[in-house]
């Protein structure tokens, strides 16, 4: 008699455990924590194809416009009258999350700047830039909303077609001479991040 009431315990035991897991399964978990992870590294994505992008000279000219406007919510390509010339970025991998927006740092090694009407100036070893990136949403859709300071990023490939492709088609000689010097000293540079 007590090996039977024994037995009945024990099968009731494991079918409430059986219905509770089965009934428990029924209803979603609060996924706050994967949830919260899973949209950072969303934003890190957005925000890596946008600098990949722009490392390949996106930002460079109007062919590149259709690539990185739905990545963005400006109109247009912004205006600059510089570029920083890089070779290489890192994304962070930690966005911050504040008031309904991320933040995500972008650090880039430079190589050097051009800026309009004044040429190719070479950085000193070593020197680095962090820009900031916000991503924001409007009807659950994520893109950037600002990045600071917003000028192009190329890489020295991308700039050195840029400045051969401006060497070709500009009729002003000062621009000309301007775009040979901004080549002959990006050529004269290491494209090697690592270089001291």
């Amino acid at each position: 008699m007590l090996l039977s009431w024994f037995r009945r315990f024990a099968l009731s035991i494991v079918f409430l455990f059986a219905v509770g897991s089965a009934a428990w399964a029924q209803f979603p978990l609060p996924m706050g924590r994967v949830d919260q992870d899973t949209k950072a590294e969303q934003m890190r994505e957005l925000v890596s194809k946008y600098c990949r992008l722009d490392y390949d000279g996106a930002r460079m000219g109007p062919q590149g416009w259709p690539k990185l406007q739905p990545l963005v919510w400006w109109k247009t390509n912004p205006d600059y009258t510089q570029m920083n010339v890089i070779s290489r970025y890192t994304v962070e991998t930690a966005p911050v999350l504040t008031h309904g927006k991320y933040t995500i740092t972008v650090h880039y090694r430079l190589l050097g700047r051009f800026e309009t009407g004044i040429g190719y100036s070479p950085e000193a070893a070593n020197s680095n830039e962090d820009v900031d990136y916000t991503v924001t949403a409007v009807n659950d859709e994520w893109r950037i909303d600002d990045a600071e300071p917003n000028f192009p990023h190329p890489s020295r490939a991308a700039m050195l077609k840029w400045l051969n492709d401006q060497i070709s088609t500009t009729q002003d000689p000062a621009a000309k001479n301007l775009y040979q010097e901004a080549v002959q000293k990006l050529q004269a540079q290491s494209a090697s991040p690592f270089a001291k």
